[in-house]
């Protein structure tokens, strides 16, 4: 008398297509864009500006920005302060006098680069 085989490799088939199904429909499912009714926006525009930054350095190591005084010595917090929400695109343009040490003119260039703007100019003759 010969025993009875067993072949499961259709019912393991069978299992992976209804595995594959039911992946399929709990990701639908669960990631279905639900209807959300949205308020009414403002219709001013955004606070951040978009005006370009001029910065000036002067033989006398003073830094000017559009036309205002900042202190050297915590050029950066005071910088970050007035032009931190700026739009980081805006352009910077820096004019330093040809006769400031170099060291003078990284560490305004530093805190531009600091505060977040990617467009920064120098300026020459």
């Amino acid at each position: 008398m010969r025993k009875p085989e067993l072949n499961i490799t259709p019912f393991v088939d069978i299992m992976l297509v209804l595995l594959a199904i039911l992946m399929v429909s709990v990701t639908v499912s669960t990631y279905q864009e639900k209807s959300v009714n949205l308020p009414e926006g403002s219709k001013t525009t955004p606070a951040t500006k978009s005006a370009t930054i001029k910065i000036v350095i002067t033989k006398s190591n003073e830094v000017l920005v559009n036309n205002e005084k900042i202190p050297l010595d915590n050029f950066l917090e005071n910088f970050n302060l007035k032009y931190g929400n700026f739009n980081k695109n805006a352009l910077v343009y820096i004019a330093a006098d040809k006769d400031i040490k170099y060291d003078t003119f990284m560490k305004v260039y530093a805190a531009v680069v600091k505060t977040g703007f990617r467009q920064i100019g120098l300026l020459t003759k």
